[in-house]
């Protein structure tokens, strides 16, 4: 899969003959809603490049809502880019929140999808919005798209248990420590990525919190340890935002501690 940055894709059209279908968003977590956007512009692979644009930083990088801490991601950069892999999508275009992009209207937007990417489908959830002060909606995109002949696939939340699923109640569901229910949104265990985290000097300790990730509450969890080509499971302690493994287990040197529902 080819990752490239918002002005390479400005700058490099598709393969001749080629168009993109495409899918933008944070898409912190890559749950099952989000994978269902994902397999729409797979689906067309064979007319189009299934195109997944996201975001470097995380929610905490741009919620508005100063009173309400943000809790933290829930997957690493590194870990949506190996789920689009395992979907089959071609190209990921990894936007950094820069000032440019900031100010750029819905329409501008989509105008550079239309141009540059020469977008041929887009798939969207319902509640997407894009533009300066989100300031375009489902709606608005579903009519840019008609008049530009693009076929636009505008998919409903999935539920789990009839409740819509999204990131943040992913997160809300971490963050209390009900790993089972948020196993069943993800499809998968939740699992933290441990590359580029401070360790303590013993290689015990992972500083998670402060890469800005979201962790369950203090405790005793049992999860499995990812590294060196091994699986192994264990018993991990959370505590003032790290995760402490036990110092036999640090010469596994994790890379990844998934949590057992």
């Amino acid at each position: 899969m080819q990752i490239i940055d918002w002005q390479r894709f400005l700058e490099e059209a598709p393969p001749e003959g080629k168009t993109s279908a495409i899918t933008v968003g944070v898409f912190d977590g890559v749950h099952r809603g989000h994978k269902a956007l994902i397999e729409q512009v797979v689906s067309n692979n064979r007319r189009a490049v299934p195109v997944v644009i996201t975001f470097k930083q995380g929610g905490h990088k741009k919620n508005g809502d100063a009173k309400r801490k943000y809790p933290g991601d829930i997957s690493s950069l590194r870990q949506k880019i190996a789920v689009f892999e395992g979907l089959g999508v071609d190209q990921t275009v990894v936007l950094e929140l820069s000032e440019s992009v900031r100010k750029m209207s819905g329409r501008e937007f989509l105008q550079a999808l239309h141009e540059h990417g020469k977008m041929s489908f887009m798939a969207l959830g319902s509640n997407f919005r894009c533009g300066y002060q989100l300031d375009t909606g489902a709606a608005a995109i579903q009519k840019f798209n008609d008049e530009h002949g693009i076929p636009t696939c505008i998919l409903e939340p999935l539920t789990e248990n009839k409740i819509p699923i999204s990131s943040a109640l992913i997160r809300e569901t971490i963050s209390v420590g009900r790993l089972d229910t948020a196993a069943a949104m993800l499809g998968r265990p939740f699992t933290v990525d441990l590359q580029g985290t401070a360790v303590s000097p013993d290689g015990c300790a992972y500083n998670i919190a402060g890469q800005g990730r979201i962790l369950p509450p203090p405790g005793l969890y049992s999860v499995m340890l990812y590294g060196n080509q091994a699986e192994k499971p264990a018993e991990i302690q959370i505590e003032d935002g790290n995760i402490i493994i036990t110092k036999d287990l640090a010469d596994i040197c994790p890379e990844y501690i998934g949590f057992l529902p």
